[in-house]
This record gives C-alpha cells, sequence and structure tokens, in this order.
C-alpha cells in the first residue's frame, strides 16, 4: 500500500527511472495546463513537477514527474506491486505524450500558419483514463475551467478518499444531488458510467448514443483521454474565437495533427 506523510501526497519511500523523449517539450507549459485543472486531493503541481494518486488493477499507485534532463523526465514512483512498473510507464507516457515526433508536427503546423506556433515544444496533456475524461467532460460542459474544476474537486471529495478517482461503479448508483448543476447533467453522469460498467473497453465514439453526450464531449476524450493526434475541437468556443485569426485552418489541412492544432489555437 502506499503510505503517505500527513496533508502530503510524497509516499515514504520512492523509486526512480528517467523517461525519454525526443524533439522539444514545453514543460512549463504543460505544467501550468495541469495545475489550472487539477483535482486538490489527487494531483499537485508546483513550477517543476506533478504528482497524482492513481490506481492500476484497482491497486494504488503514486508517481511524480519533473525535469532534471534536456531529453527525459524523471519518474518517481511507488507501486503496490512490481507488475504495475510496465503499466506505469506506458499510463505515463501516453499521458505526457511522450513518444510523438514534435518536429514533423510543428513542421506541418508551421507551413500552414506561421504565426500559430507562440511556443513550441506543446504536447497533448493527457488525463489518466477515459473514464476520468469522461468525467470532466461532462462536468465541463458549456462552463468555465475554474467552474468545471470546481464541481469535479466538489464531485470527487463526496465519493472517494485520496487514492483514487471514484470509480463507474460507485458513480452509477450514486445520489450526485450534491453537485449544483442541471439535473440532466448529473444523470449523463450516471449513464455514462453505467455504460462504462457494461462496455469497458468501448472506444469514446461509441459513448454517442447516451443521453447528455455530444460530440464535443467525445472528441475530449479522445484528445485527453486517450490523447489521439488528430482531434481539432473546431466547435470548441476558445477554438472558435481563435480561428477568427487563422480562418483557412480547417480539419482536413491541419491533420494529422488536430490535437495539436487546437493546443496551439487554446494557447492564443
Amino acid at each position: 500500500m502506499v503510505i503517505t506523510h500527513p496533508n502530503n501526497l510524497e509516499p515514504t519511500t520512492i523509486d526512480v527511472i528517467e523517461l525519454s523523449f525526443k524533439g522539444a517539450l514545453d514543460w512549463q507549459y504543460m505544467l501550468n495546463f495541469y495545475q489550472r485543472r487539477a483535482i486538490s486531493h489527487l494531483e499537485q503541481i508546483d513550477n517543476h513537477q506533478y504528482t497524482r494518486h492513481a490506481q492500476i488493477n484497482k491497486m494504488p499507485i503514486w508517481f511524480r514527474l519533473s525535469q532534471n534532463h534536456p531529453q527525459s523526465l524523471t519518474l518517481e514512483y511507488q507501486l503496490s506491486c512490481d507488475s504495475q512498473l510496465n503499466p506505469l510507464i506506458n499510463a505515463v507516457r501516453r499521458m505526457f505524450d511522450l513518444d510523438s515526433d514534435l518536429a514533423a508536427i510543428e513542421k506541418h503546423l508551421h507551413a500552414l500558419s506561421p504565426t500559430l506556433i507562440k511556443r513550441t515544444g506543446i504536447r497533448i496533456p493527457g488525463v489518466w483514463s477515459t473514464w476520468e475524461a469522461g468525467v470532466r467532460a461532462v462536468l465541463g460542459q458549456q462552463i468555465s475551467v475554474t467552474a468545471a474544476i470546481n464541481h469535479l474537486n466538489h464531485f470527487t471529495k463526496q465519493l472517494t478518499n485520496h487514492q483514487h478517482f471514484p470509480s463507474p461503479q460507485h458513480v452509477a448508483t450514486a445520489d450526485l444531488s450534491f453537485l449544483k448543476m442541471p439535473r440532466r447533467r448529473k444523470e449523463t453522469l450516471n449513464r455514462l458510467a453505467e455504460f462504462i460498467i457494461e462496455s469497458p473497453q468501448a472506444h469514446p465514439s461509441q459513448w454517442l448514443p447516451i443521453k447528455g453526450i455530444g460530440p464535443w464531449t467525445i472528441q475530449y476524450v479522445q484528445l485527453r483521454g486517450l490523447s489521439e493526434k488528430n482531434c481539432f475541437l473546431s466547435n470548441d468556443l476558445v477554438v472558435k474565437k481563435a480561428l477568427a485569426k487563422f480562418p483557412h485552418l480547417t480539419a482536413d489541412n491541419v491533420s494529422p495533427y488536430g490535437s495539436y492544432a487546437t493546443f496551439h489555437l487554446w494557447n492564443q
């Protein structure tokens, strides 16, 4: 089990490895992005590192990432068992987008619009799981990032402890009346949880029949829950506003790197 000091996310014993990557990585941008969207009792982010509690195979893990070398991230971790190590490495590499060819991506986007890339090294800041990304997306429908994260923190604190994100099994039967939001959105969370329980391996594109789940929600989950490279959120309100400066950008011409175009438009 992970044992933490009071009021601290750090466990008592830690193992360390380096995770290499190629090309640029704007670590400060990624930390800033996560910090604004952090689940306060599961994630801790400052100007240097990202710390997280999660679960692998229903057992707790803890990890922290920092950048101490130009082409690698330092992964500190504690696991419940050794079999969690490879899944953790794979999850972290996906979550922090460490396997992308960023030089090719930025070359493609620069050719379309030389002023689009204000910061080089922007990679996809992923979410731990598609389920968590789905909850984040539903809670964030048609409201600001700040309001969405307030809902998210209230949601997680009410339904779980500091060790893990609420499970679909818990949410499917939970009374969500404590959430100050439209009733239909709470019902969407229940329905999404029921669907995940019945079809845990279903791709988010199969969520569309769920009442309350629309294309934006699915695209957001593909973008951050799966770290898919070609999700161009052209219907996102912030992206729409930024596209006024870049009207020539379309889902077709930013392909196959629509996700990166989305983040650079958000960064405008």
